[in-house]
């Protein structure tokens, strides 16, 4: 009897009281929220206080998921989310240079690093723990492998060489508690923002088969597994999360005969004609799309969409786009105020216009008044980068696809573009009607990462939003 009972305990507290139950518990026991899972840090938002609440709700502390084929994009992401580098000092050798001058560059030098606060990125890499003993015998040398580890190694000099500071670490456990380890690091290291990747070949795990073969990319977004994944990261994290779904970021593909630098082939060299180098990207813009749709999920895009926007090679788009309920119910072609660009044909993917978020008439005024005070107080080094529009649509979904379209795209040649979306709980489908995606990110992600929008999304979700289950 007691050998049942010590082997039943922990399986029976793991299933009265899950980890999500106690991540709560925890929460509302230090006062960050009420029981009803509403965060009691943020207070309601207006005009008044709206500049300053864009200062203090910057992404500091960011925790990324480390993948070995995600780290080209996660290293443009973090460099662009880091702003601009400072210009180097030209250095001038000891013996040519009084040391009055040497101190004086010293001060000023260290003056303007304490001025900008750094950012701080923590990545964390999981592997899956099996059965094997090599996979027993490196969880209890974690430490002393995250020291070896390639990626972690790769991501660290990265971070250093771009101004951030960083810190890497290796978990090796298994796959069915990668979503609670994610978390948890989030919570012990109280980040402001969960950064994910959507994986290249759709698995949990990484891959070592080619990421690029028709099977890969035809399972990148049917796996239950992954889905499951990132479902539960975003259900149990209590800080605001974004899921980065790369699709050329940080420049185009290497397959991209464009980019290649042009040579004659001779007869040596047509027998190498695989491993012709490729030219750097010689534009390292970005262009940012953001269809603002209202709720809680849209305003910390917002913010964060604007910090961005501080990195001098980044422009934004930031769309205001109203429902128009009296349209919507009277089936009224789509209304579209400052863009008269045709829709591309249909026929391309299915819009689903008839996913909609459901806000009430007095959030939308919220809504509307958050976004026009964040316009009205936009600093002057973000006017001529960052632009605002609006828009009155009776079929949401098909106006953003529309907007997206012609907004993102239009520089093949560039780094880059991103659209970025809230996650919107409230305008999911229906369970019956939903695909792996929309039940996981939302039906408008959904649609624009399956329409044909050549660009990356970013899926972002507010803090302690997940524990509105």
């Amino acid at each position: 009897m007691a050998l049942v009972t010590t082997v039943s305990t922990t399986p029976l507290t793991t299933l009265l009281y899950p980890l999500w139950y106690q991540k709560k518990l925890e929460a509302w026991k230090r006062g960050d929220i009420d029981w009803d899972g509403n965060d009691l840090r943020q207070s309601s938002d207006s005009q008044v206080d709206s500049l300053q609440k864009i200062q203090s709700s910057q992404v500091r502390k960011l925790l990324v998921y480390l993948r070995l084929e995600s780290l080209p994009s996660l290293f443009t992401f973090i460099a662009l989310l880091g702003g601009d580098k400072p210009a180097p000092v030209p250095k001038v050798h000891k013996s040519k240079t009084a040391t009055l001058q040497a101190i004086d560059e010293t001060t000023s030098a260290s003056s303007d690093a304490n001025a900008k606060r750094p950012l701080e990125v923590y990545g964390v890499r999981m592997l899956p723990l099996t059965e094997r003993t090599s996979s027993v015998m490196k969880v209890s040398e974690t430490d002393e492998y995250a020291t070896r580890d390639p990626v972690v190694n790769a991501f660290r000099t990265f971070a250093q060489l771009n101004d951030v500071a960083v810190s890497g670490s290796v978990a090796i456990i298994p796959e069915s508690s990668f979503a609670d380890e994610l978390t948890s690091k989030a919570s012990d290291l109280a980040t402001d923002l969960v950064l994910i990747p959507w994986a290249e070949n759709g698995t949990v795990a990484e891959g070592d088969s080619s990421l690029g073969s028709g099977e890969s990319t035809r399972n990148r977004f049917s796996s239950g597994a992954h889905t499951s994944f990132v479902t539960q990261a975003l259900e149990n994290a209590l800080c605001n999360v974004a899921v980065f779904v790369n699709s050329g970021f940080g420049g185009p593909p290497l397959s991209d005969k464009e980019r290649r630098l042009n040579r004659t082939a001779s007869h040596l060299s047509s027998l190498n004609l695989a491993e012709v180098s490729v030219s750097p990207v010689a534009d390292r813009s970005h262009h940012i799309f953001f269809p603002f749709l209202g709720g809680v999920d849209d305003r910390v895009a917002l913010r964060f969409v604007l910090q961005l926007a501080r990195n001098s090679n980044i422009t934004a788009t930031i769309l205001h786009v109203k429902i128009d309920s009296v349209a919507e119910e009277a089936k009224a072609p789509t209304v579209v105020a400052e863009s008269s660009t045709p829709r591309p044909a249909a026929s391309r993917t299915s819009t689903k216009s008839h996913i909609a978020p459901v806000v009430a008439p007095a959030t939308q005024a919220e809504d509307a008044a958050f976004l026009h005070a964040l316009r009205d107080s936009l600093p002057a080094t973000l006017a001529d980068r960052v632009a605002f529009g609006e828009i009155v649509t009776a079929a949401p979904v098909a106006s953003v696809l529309e907007e997206a379209r012609t907004e993102v795209g239009q520089s093949p040649g560039n780094a880059g573009d991103l659209v970025v979306l809230g996650r919107n709980r409230e305008a999911q489908l229906g369970e019956e009607e939903a695909g792996d995606i929309a039940r996981t990110l939302g039906g408008l992600a959904e649609s624009v990462i399956l329409g044909g929008v050549r660009a990356s999304v970013l899926v972002v979700q507010a803090a302690g939003r997940g524990l509105e289950t």
